[in-house]
């Protein structure tokens, strides 16, 4: 069996994250830029559109193809310099709104339309007085002026993700249309196995002392899956030290797909353990 491309798994952990509110909020400086999102990033607090799109490509072990920058200016200017700028959508794409206002990411688009999921951003048709506040998807006209361009990375693994540039760089074929579904590959799949655990709530779940139900689900997943520690007592809905040491011991045993071993339960984690537990994946 051939591994997954690496713009299909990007995209799977894109559309895996919850649409909802990530922001907090305080009635002195309303929605406060406050994310998982930023603190994975490193800086919270701020605007942090370009962070979320920085975000997925890292929870895909993708963030060495991507700068590390947080205005839209800055990663434009990068994909120019690297000859990874385009007029046309492709999936993963980060697209420059507004000439510099906005980002979100292609998960898919037509002849018309280009579908995106973005951060600090709010739900179509909502109004919040011009501050983003969640994750969600949305549809904008291709030839809106709203649209600047694209930053289409080059992928590790060589796939041309599907894209609607006829003179794609990355090699790929355009295509008229491609839209997300968990079983649509596109035009550049190499195949894979398309079964999809429950949608990743976000890593705060499962920090040491977080107490909720998919602390007992992923633990639950653990156990049957034989990983680290055995429980004493059984799963439960508060993370400790021996659940950390339990997903520590499911990383380790994929590392090459998971990246280090560090106790901290991201998509892909997510992904495996309930892969192992249901006998979609091998030990």
């Amino acid at each position: 069996m051939t591994s997954t491309p690496d713009w299909r798994r990007l995209t799977d952990i894109v559309m895996a994250v919850p649409e909802k509110i990530y922001e907090g909020w305080n009635s002195r400086d309303g929605w406060d830029n406050h994310t998982i999102f930023g603190k994975e990033y490193g800086w919270d607090g701020v605007a942090w559109c370009v962070m979320f799109d920085w975000c997925m490509y890292e929870d895909a072990k993708l963030e060495k193809i991507v700068p590390k920058v947080a205005n839209v200016g800055a990663f434009t200017s990068h994909a120019k310099s690297k000859g990874q700028w385009s007029e046309y959508p492709s999936v993963g794409a980060w697209v420059n709104f507004s000439n510099g206002g906005h980002t979100e990411l292609v998960v898919g688009f037509d002849a018309d339309n280009v579908y995106t999921k973005g951060g600090n951003s709010i739900k179509a048709g909502a109004a919040d007085n011009g501050q983003g506040n969640g994750v969600f998807q949305h549809t904008t006209a291709r030839r809106s002026s709203k649209v600047v361009g694209y930053f289409a990375p080059r992928f590790p693994d060589g796939v041309c993700p599907p894209t609607a540039d006829p003179n794609d760089p990355r090699g790929g074929k355009a295509v008229k249309s491609w839209r997300y579904s968990k079983a649509s590959s596109g035009s550049s799949s190499s195949g894979s196995s398309t079964a999809k655990a429950p949608a990743f709530p976000g890593r705060s779940y499962f920090l040491r002392g977080a107490k909720n139900q998919y602390a007992k689900q992923l633990q639950t997943w653990l156990d049957k899956g034989n990983f680290g520690p055995k429980y004493k007592v059984g799963p439960s809905e508060t993370m400790t030290q021996m659940d950390l040491d339990k997903v520590a011991a499911l990383q380790k045993h994929y590392l090459s797909k998971l990246g280090p071993a560090d106790g901290l339960c991201g998509p892909l984690t997510w992904q495996y353990a309930w892969e192992v537990a249901n006998g979609k994946r091998k030990k």
